[in-house]
């Protein structure tokens, strides 16, 4: 069996490469959301002549009378205990599998059968579906869709940079990576839903005429709680200049990646959402690096997420890959300097040799919402957790 090696809520902070554990209080409660009943119909009765109540009724048409029949017998009685919400669970991978060795391959199959075994709502692949030395083949991609296509039950997949920012190193193929991209949209994208052998139906940018290229960026709901994809990858976020078409690529991209947060924010509050995930590829923070400040690659993404999570006021949880270590931090600090952000959550993956995952569970009716815990695959090799860079600076 896969065995969880932590498990904190929101309101905990746990780095697991050096073992520090610290408390910050003053998380606000979430409310429940609860069914409220159908809002009542008004109507007139004509007052040429006394009617009886009797009367009245008698001349409403049958379509009232259904109304308030249905109104009746969906709204709870009176004193009624209303059943607390659906408590699920997801999980997520990253930077797997990272070589085509009959080992990784192994490895990478075992990390699916334990996932399987746990049997989550949803799983999401955060990218890097192979190794920066590896070909991005046709052939590789749709391998890599039949084995997405082996979780039993849904599967949520975000590009990573090894698909295509970084495939014109001669190691990578030497491709045009705005070609790769183009067709990791149609062999991973094509429909507007997920992929696995219980798919479910996404919402994606391809609605928006501003935007309809982007139709990897994607997002559902779950429990009330709002789940999105968002295109955000490694090498600076395709921030290169020397790679010919990467910089306008990315313009585009960056606006388009506002634009989604901005509409997937504006989803959870009118929806009244318990909490709000999101899901890429890139570690953006140059706080891992012992850096202020931000990559311009990545300054938009984050400056847009750090003030829409601000101003929701509930949990947000962040889920990415990249670095190929894990890591749960509790108030989030977007910039070295900046403060931390109380109702943030960042949970990395493994990644790369390190074959593991990580699982969360989601109680919308909790006011943490979010239980992260990592999953360790039976088979594979023990994961190494590095102490992470900030960690002396941090003490």
């Amino acid at each position: 069996m896969g065995r969880v090696l932590t498990h904190c809520g929101m309101g905990w902070s746990y780095a697991v490469d050096g073992g520090r554990l610290n408390y910050r209080p003053g998380m606000r409660r979430v409310p429940s959301l609860v069914p409220t009943p159908h809002p009542a119909i008004g109507f007139r009765v004509s007052p040429r002549r006394p009617q009886s109540a009797g009367a009245r009724l008698r001349r409403l048409s049958p379509l009232f009378h259904y109304t308030v029949l249905l109104a009746w017998a969906v709204a709870p009685p009176a004193g009624a205990a209303v059943p607390p919400p659906e408590t699920f669970a997801f999980a997520a991978l990253g930077c797997l599998p990272y070589s085509r060795t009959p080992a990784a391959a192994e490895g990478f199959g075992r990390v699916i059968a334990e996932i399987n075994r746990q049997a989550p709502a949803f799983t999401v692949h955060l990218g890097d579906i192979l190794g920066s030395d590896e070909r991005c083949t046709d052939e590789l991609l749709a391998q890599r869709r039949a084995d997405f296509d082996r979780f039993t039950s849904a599967l949520v997949y975000t590009p990573g940079d090894n698909e295509w920012t970084d495939t014109h190193h001669a190691k990578a193929g030497g491709y045009v990576p705005t070609e790769r991209l183009a067709r990791l949209r149609r062999v991973f994208f094509a429909e507007e839903r997920s992929l696995g052998q219980k798919p479910i139906a996404l919402a994606s940018q391809r609605h928006d005429a501003r935007f309809a290229e982007f139709v990897e960026n994607a997002r559902w709901t779950r429990g009330g709680v709002v789940f999105a994809t968002v295109h955000v990858v490694g090498s600076k976020n395709n921030r290169q200049a020397a790679v010919p078409g990467a910089m306008d690529e990315w313009r585009r991209r960056d606006l388009a990646n506002e634009a989604w947060l901005h509409a997937t924010f504006a989803d959870a509050t009118a929806t009244n959402a318990p909490g709000v995930a999101l899901f890429f590829q890139a570690d953006p923070f140059e706080a891992d690096k012992d850096r202020g400040g931000y990559e311009p690659g990545f300054e938009r993404f984050l400056v847009t997420l750090e003030k829409e999570a601000r101003a929701y006021g509930r949990p947000v949880l962040l889920v990415h890959a990249d670095e190929h270590r894990y890591r749960l931090e509790v108030g989030m600090r977007f910039n070295r300097d900046a403060p931390p952000i109380p109702n943030v959550t960042r949970l990395e993956t493994f990644g790369a040799m390190n074959m593991h995952a990580v699982i969360v569970t989601v109680d919308p009716g909790s006011e943490q919402v979010f239980l992260p815990a990592a999953l360790i695959v039976p088979g594979n090799a023990l994961p190494v957790l590095p102490r992470p860079k900030t960690l002396a600076r941090q003490r």
